[in-house]
């Protein structure tokens, strides 16, 4: 049995279905990569594995619990993060309050996974005491990464981190979840920079229209000269 499964998951709002028969499967030691256009259904995918969208059909499983009634906050207490493309942080408190907000669940080695953060993000330590509402675009991305580490997850759920950054944040962020990634914790990450992410990827899916077009090992995916021409700007 996989570490983590969507057998047949068919979800959307409302009523309207975005995704469709998506089956996707990962193990404790990957990092699996989502790519697709816009609209095709990738954050409602992270949405629906989270509980925030509605799902019709299908099942949801997390070393072997179907998870699929499980609300964030137990899913954020047993291990699944999630950090969502629109800023989850609180702007008004100072980034060491945002940090201990977030290990709330997991007190226990605040002090490890505070100085894991802070190796991570150096940037982070030296603005500690600042305002979260006084970080940059790409601090705060950080920040909202660094909350989600807080919380000890053995899977880390990252909906497109990348977005709207410069290059030079970018690699920041990339190398962060390489390292992330390296520590033994499991990434499912959606990203619209598809070339760079698939360079870190074990395993990728692109997805179109809510359902998965291409799907296989990242190194075969950035191979494939269809999947090149279409998602890569080659």
């Amino acid at each position: 049995m996989a570490f983590f499964e969507l057998r047949h998951v068919r979800a959307g709002y409302g009523k309207a279905v975005v995704i469709r028969d998506i089956t996707l499967a990962m193990e404790k030691s990957d990092l699996t990569v989502v790519i697709g256009p816009n609209g095709a259904g990738k954050s409602t995918l992270l949405r629906t594995i989270y509980g925030l969208s509605t799902l019709f059909e299908g099942m949801i499983l997390y070393k072997g619990d179907d998870i699929a009634t499980w609300p964030p906050k137990k899913m954020a207490s047993l291990g699944v993060a999630f950090v969502p493309q629109e800023n989850n942080i609180f702007p008004s408190l100072r980034v060491m309050e945002n940090l201990k907000l977030a290990s709330e669940k997991q007190a226990a080695n605040f002090q490890v996974r505070l100085n894991n953060v802070f190796d991570l993000f150096p940037v982070l330590k030296e603005r500690r005491n600042q305002r979260a509402e006084t970080l940059s675009g790409g601090e705060s991305k950080m920040l909202a990464v660094g909350l989600g580490l807080m919380e000890a997850p053995e899977l880390l759920l990252l909906d497109e981190p990348s977005g709207g950054l410069a290059p030079i944040l970018v690699d920041v962020l990339f190398e962060a979840f390489q390292k992330i990634h390296q520590s033994g914790t499991a990434i499912l990450l959606v990203e619209q920079n598809a070339k760079k992410a698939f360079e870190l990827a074990d395993y990728g899916y692109v997805i179109e229209s809510g359902k998965i077009r291409y799907q296989g090992k990242a190194k075969e995916l950035l191979d494939n000269e269809e999947v090149i021409r279409s998602y890569f700007g080659v």
